[in-house]
């Protein structure tokens, strides 16, 4: 039947069911495959920063998405993450049954923009929101500069002390005794998982003035009981998060 030939009924209509192979490549960027290969070659996150407004951005990228210029400032990071969101799931990627449940978690990393996306290496009960943790790589001689390079992200030890939060207060537990007080509420808020990118230079110049040593300013201490208001707040909200049962929650 020509293509053009008009159809009186809908029987008329004629089709064929086949396909149509294509081939295409993804390619990682100028920013990306440097990223890329300072994890092949290095074991090491490679992290951009704008010299505008002073924006650090994880995996590295090329233009800074608020300036809108040219990041040429490039350099690697390997300072532990934490954990900013997780979810378990029961299929890989392919929609197949796995023996066991996967946990994939949205790992962010202090005073840095974006984050990496991948499995954890850590209990699903044992998981939680704030908690630090560290990239497992594979054998240098393994890796290819793909994100697969990194076998999961596990938990980092937090060290002789702990906090634990009831009743909205967050109270300290340190194994000895005679820490500056300042000290203890920076660590508060390093330890609850609060998100201080927008903080990230006030944080960074409180932590080097309280390890030397130095007594912060009034000013200095109003703003860092500010911050630690804002990561009990954090806390809190993460805690009221966990414990809201699925039937209390609105479908849709």
């Amino acid at each position: 039947m020509p293509i053009l030939e008009k159809l009186v009924q809908p029987g008329q209509a004629r089709r064929w069911t086949d396909s149509i192979p294509l081939e295409y490549h993804y390619t990682a960027g100028v920013a990306g495959e440097e990223f890329r290969r300072e994890l092949r070659d290095n074991g090491r996150f490679l992290v951009s920063k704008c010299s505008k407004c002073k924006s650090t951005y994880i995996p590295a990228r090329m233009y800074c998405p608020s300036c809108f210029i040219e990041m040429k400032d490039q350099f690697p990071m390997d300072k532990p993450g934490y954990i900013y969101s997780f979810t378990s799931v029961n299929q890989d990627r392919s929609g197949t049954e796995t023996d066991s449940p996967m946990t994939v978690g949205l790992v962010k990393f202090e005073g840095v923009k974006g984050g990496i996306v991948h499995f954890l290496d850590v209990d699903p009960d044992q998981v939680s929101i704030g908690m630090k943790v560290t990239p497992s790589l594979k054998n240098s001689s393994e890796r290819t500069g793909a994100i697969t390079d990194i076998r999961a992200f596990k938990p980092v030890s937090t060290g002789p002390s702990r906090v634990s939060v009831e009743s909205e207060k967050v109270e300290r537990q340190v194994v000895g005794a005679g820490e500056n007080p300042a000290r203890l509420l920076l660590r508060s808020i390093e330890e609850s998982g609060y998100p201080i990118e927008e903080d990230e230079m006030t944080i960074s110049s409180l932590r080097s003035k309280i390890s030397r040593g130095e007594l912060l300013t009034r000013e200095e201490d109003k703003l860092l009981h500010r911050l630690g208001d804002k990561a009990r707040e954090w806390r809190k909200a993460v805690k009221t998060s966990s414990e809201t049962e699925p039937g209390d929650t609105l479908s849709g």
